[in-house]
């Protein structure tokens, strides 16, 4: 029954968000064929210029460059949060020393430390995988700290009685109590790369598509801006579907192995 349940609840949000959407582009047609605001290209013209975008081939280098920046910095942002949260976790006293640190770190728009990171990682990629990676670190971090906080005690003081081996309490009890708080943080904390990448390309780079974003609007080519815009859009709508469904897939596997 419950199951039953969850599965109508998830249809009907995603039927809410597939009428989001479409509003939305119902909006965009409206005020690009309207007029109302004159330098607002037609849907045509845009359209018309993401394909030549693509044809061309302009845009596949920019947005290689970007998915490189944003997963290296998501991996480094992985490998870090979850070492930070597992330290933290394991110890009262580091989580209330360090939690509001990392708290107001996650609230911070991380953009105002972009000069700290060109001064020491200079203008080239490094300094654009530096912002993605401190973008995404904070919610995997906070995410780790939940996960630990969920582990069952009782089934740690039952695994010690049956003299289990740190690697087997891990795998049977810590594992699957902490997996799904740590891919939640990591579904977030892949957008947050992405945004990460993109900021810093708009601020000071020649390459990406932050960078390409940037270049048509100071070049007044509107409508291929508009064009970089929507394919930003729909590839971050596709990463987020596609973490949401391996999210689903781990929830139903904790489920079965709680039962």
């Amino acid at each position: 029954m419950a199951q039953t349940v969850s599965i109508a609840l998830k249809g009907k949000n995603l039927i809410l968000a597939w009428q989001l959407l479409v509003l939305a582009l119902a909006l965009f047609f409206f005020v690009g064929l309207s007029r109302a605001f004159p330098f607002f290209p037609s849907p045509f013209k845009v359209l018309r210029a993401a394909g030549e975008l693509f044809i061309s081939g302009e845009i596949f280098a920019h947005l290689l460059i970007t998915l490189y920046e944003s997963v290296a910095g998501f991996m480094i942002g992985i490998v870090l949060g979850i070492w930070i949260g597992l330290v933290l976790g394991a110890s009262r006293y580091l989580t209330e020393v360090f939690e509001p640190i990392i708290l107001s770190g996650y609230a911070v728009p991380k953009i105002i430390f972009l000069p700290v990171l060109l001064m020491i990682f200079g203008v080239g990629i490094n300094s654009k995988i530096a912002n993605a990676t401190l973008h995404a670190i904070f919610p995997i971090i906070l995410n780790t700290v939940v996960g630990i906080r969920e582990v069952n005690k009782i089934l740690v003081k039952v695994a010690c009685s049956m003299n289990a081996t740190n690697g087997q309490t891990f795998r049977k009890v810590y594992f699957p109590s902490m997996v799904l708080p740590i891919f939640a943080g990591m579904r977030l904390a892949l957008g947050f790369a992405f945004l990460g990448s993109l900021l810093a390309e708009l601020f000071e780079a020649k390459t990406g598509l932050g960078f390409l974003v940037a270049h048509f609007y100071n070049t007044a080519q509107i409508a291929k801006m508009l064009a970089a815009i929507l394919l930003v859009f729909i590839l971050t709508m596709s990463i987020n579907a596609g973490m949401k469904g391996i999210e689903n897939r781990l929830s139903r596997w904790r489920a079965t192995w709680r039962s």
